[in-house]
């Protein structure tokens, strides 16, 4: 299978810890810094390391960014670069570009600018964090392409039953993906026969609306 391409300018530890992470997932990661420190720091855990500047015009030229995926912007705290840099992409054919904001302005500067994607991180983490202690059965939830992905206890309403009575796929377009017993490994759910327990963990997926409407209250 072909890896995607990636390429991360600026390396603070957003920057660093998304690039090192891409890499464990496989995938080709350049990473671009004007500090050397930084580079020779994870040039042992990305496919390409490069000391250069890239609010320059002739460097981001020369890096061909249209053959990436996309382009992670990792430079908020230096906003001035990040814009030069941003435009510069747009202006080389980069298909898609994440640029980090650190305020909301900043946000909408960017998108204004052309960012396909704004993240910010420490409010996205806020937010999450937020909704998982808002939500009694719902330890975590994030979404993807429309629909959502959750980690949920089984409430005393769904006790005792079986995948098979409570039909989730059908009734509440929910679908259980995996389960966690207390004291026993997460396993896969084959059986509809299988039995639910309260305290039981399950991943499932689905949208957001109907897993909250099913898990949010006991």
């Amino acid at each position: 299978m072909a890896r995607n391409q990636y390429a991360v300018f600026g390396l603070g530890s957003f920057g660093a810890k998304l690039a090192v992470e891409l890499g464990k997932a496989g995938n080709t990661v350049v990473i671009v810094d004007i500090d050397r420190q930084r580079v020779d720091d994870l040039r042992e855990k990305v496919t390409e390391a490069i000391i250069a500047d890239v609010s320059n015009e002739e460097v981001v030229r020369e890096l061909n960014v249209a053959k990436f995926d996309a382009v992670i912007l990792g430079m908020s705290s230096h906003f001035e670069d990040q814009v030069l840099a941003l435009t510069l992409l747009k202006q080389e054919g980069a298909r898609k570009v994440l640029a980090k904001a650190n305020t909301a302005i900043q946000e909408r500067i960017l998108y204004r600018l052309g960012a396909d994607e704004v993240i910010q991180p420490e409010q996205d983490v806020a937010e999450r964090i937020s909704r998982r202690l808002s939500m009694t059965n719902i330890t975590d939830l994030f979404e993807f392409k429309g629909s959502a992905f959750a980690e949920v206890s089984v409430p005393a309403r769904m006790a005792g039953k079986s995948l098979r009575q409570l039909d989730l796929r059908n009734r509440c377009n929910v679908t259980v993906l995996l389960m966690h017993k207390p004291g026993c490994p997460t396993e896969t759910i084959l059986s509809p026969d299988t039995l639910l327990e309260k305290g039981d963990q399950l991943t499932v997926f689905g949208s957001r609306e109907s897993i909250l409407k099913l898990f949010k209250e006991n």
